[in-house]
């Protein structure tokens, strides 16, 4: 059988040494957190800024009801026969997606 003379090598660091690289690997997680959060509190003021919005223009809307707008009942007649017609539903209706977990 052979046998083997092997010995590991020590490795010496110094506490200064252990210090300054503990401390710029936290700060390096710390900023990549501290950006991960930014951006997620700029994604959620601007989702929170564009429904404000959209509840002023609708507030300020002179016919707030889909069914009394003249100018959407003139494009029915026109163009897509009437509401919920298999073209109308393909050309102006969207599918609901749930959104209420991110705000």
């Amino acid at each position: 059988m052979a046998s083997y003379d092997y010995v590991e090598k020590a490795v010496k660091v110094s506490r200064r040494e252990f210090l300054q690289v503990v401390g710029v690997a936290g700060a390096v997680m710390w900023s990549g957190a501290y950006i991960a959060t930014d951006l997620i509190q700029d994604r959620s003021k601007y989702i929170k800024m564009r429904a404000q919005g959209i509840y002023k223009d609708d507030a300020k809307a002179k016919v707030r009801q889909s069914h009394n707008n003249q100018a959407l009942n003139e494009m029915y007649s026109k163009f897509a026969q009437k509401p919920l017609s298999p073209l109308s539903e393909e050309l102006f209706h969207t599918r609901y997606t749930d959104r209420t977990k991110l705000g």
